[in-house]
């Protein structure tokens, strides 16, 4: 019986024994990329500012009478509608040099040896000569090039090869004249030891070379000319876009441009383009033979335009825009840092430090790598430090055409408009923080504070995530 109750015990405790066997349980955790994220520009340049040159001596596009400086020897001469705006009408009396009459800009240029003339003119009534004078600083001799009505281009001179008469040194036709036409007048004058040269052609409005010519004086009685102006013989005829310069006033012309493939557009007060042309390396001459003196001959615009569409600089001429002109643009670098994860950056970017030139921007990149469109848009934290004299726009571009309206826009450093409005960005879609202005005064430096606002629905709906950009904007 003891036995009994002893096995029956030891079979209580077998049924209560448990063995426990631990298995350790292992957690890997990867982190998912985010869907959007920020990158460097891949264009890092930032045009901030044209330098010019000026070749002219005398420039102006005749918008009124009488013309300040200038003087006359006979003819009636008058403000008339013009090319573009206005002109100076000449109608010979017969009571100038030659018989002729001439309207001259009345400052002695007789200590150039070489130097280059243009104007634009166009028959009103009468048979007879139209162009330009070069006149003796005694007023007593000339050279004249001038339209023909019976259609050429003939130069002349009075009181030189032949005492007080006119001489022909040459004469070209020009093709399909057409009385009621402007015509522009380009002249290069040479004066050497033994001769003064002159070179001459005639363009249509279109800027085609309708006829050419040249001649060279040699008579011991020739002269370095002293006034350049303007003369009629036997007629009435128009004049404007008058120029005297010491370089080929055909071209503007453009250097430093960081490669081929930008264009460049000249644009008139008007609003009119003048011309416009893509380089091939890092100069460029670009055409203005229709409007030397460009539009009325006060403003007009230039705009260098990137390869890939988005402009690069902006500039509105504090004077005048004119045949002969140079141009060196200077450029600078963005450069900018990507914080963790791709969800932050820094960046740093040149402006203009001129209120003529605006400067265009492609400041960041935004990549979406998800399967799903966003929609995003930039916001402006009120903590930003804005320098006084900044005019600054911020906004989003998938093209040079599409852009988020409105932008971000700083007015004299304060904040106008404080977001953009929304683009989406497509699945495998980059986009740019696209920026463009100026400060008015140099040196400065602002630090703009924005937010990356990005959303899985539009208008601002669904999940919204936020990426801080820090945007330090100076200019030197």
């Amino acid at each position: 019986m003891a036995l009994a109750l002893l096995l029956g015990m030891l079979a209580t405790s077998l049924v209560y024994a448990s063995v426990f066997t631990y298995y350790p349980l292992k957690i890997s955790v990867a982190p998912v990329p985010p869907p959007v994220i920020l990158l460097q520009t891949d264009d890092a340049i930032s045009c901030t500012g044209l330098v010019r040159s000026r070749a002219a001596i005398y420039y102006t596009d005749l918008e009124s009478y009488p013309v300040p400086g200038w003087a006359s020897r006979g003819g009636i001469w008058s403000l008339q509608p013009g090319y573009k705006g206005n002109a100076v009408q000449g109608a010979d009396d017969g009571r100038g040099i030659g018989g002729a009459s001439q309207y001259y800009y009345n400052t002695d240029l007789s200590s150039y040896s070489s130097l280059w003339v243009s104007l634009k003119t166009r028959l009103v009534s009468g048979s007879g000569w139209y162009g330009i004078a070069l006149i003796r600083s005694v007023l007593n001799r000339l050279y004249e090039i001038s339209i023909y009505t019976g259609g050429t281009v003939e130069i002349w001179s009075y009181n030189v090869e032949t005492v007080l008469g006119w001489y022909q040194l040459a004469s070209q036709t020009i093709p399909g004249y057409n009385a009621n036409n402007w015509y522009v007048i380009v002249l290069n004058y040479v004066v050497t030891h033994t001769s003064v040269d002159f070179y001459v052609w005639v363009y249509d409005t279109g800027g085609n070379l309708v006829a050419s010519v040249s001649a060279s004086s040699t008579s011991p009685r020739r002269f370095a000319p002293a006034y350049i102006g303007l003369q009629v013989d036997d007629l009435t005829a128009l004049f404007d876009d008058f120029i005297i310069s010491t370089a080929d006033p055909r071209y503007v012309l453009f250097s430093d441009l960081p490669g081929g493939g930008y264009s460049v557009s000249v644009i008139d007060n008007l609003g009119n383009l003048v011309n416009s042309t893509t380089s091939t390396s890092a100069s460029v001459a670009l055409g203005v033979i229709p409007d030397i003196v460009v539009g009325t001959g006060v403003d007009g615009s230039i705009v260098i335009t990137r390869p890939n569409g988005y402009a690069c600089l902006a500039y509105v001429a504090p004077d005048s825009i004119l045949g002969g002109d140079s141009y060196s643009l200077i450029t600078s670098y963005i450069t900018s840092t990507i914080g963790p994860n791709s969800t932050s950056a820094t960046i740093n970017v040149p402006i203009s430090g001129s209120s003529y030139c605006t400067s265009y921007a492609l400041s960041l990149r935004i990549a979406n790598n998800d399967a799903k469109p966003y929609y995003a848009r930039l916001l402006l934290n009120d903590q930003s430090s804005l320098s006084p004299g900044l005019y600054l726009n911020v906004t989003l571009s998938s093209s040079p055409t599409d852009v988020a309206s409105p932008s971000i826009r700083i007015v004299d450093g304060t904040p106008v408009s404080p977001a953009t409005g929304w683009l989406t960005i497509n699945p495998g879609q980059t986009v740019y923080v696209y920026m463009w202005g100026y400060s008015s005064s140099s040196p400065s430096s602002s630090v703009l504070h924005i937010y990356l606002e990005y959303c899985s629905a539009p208008g601002g709906m669904g999940a919204c995530v936020y990426y801080p950009i820090t945007m330090n904007v100076y200019s030197s």
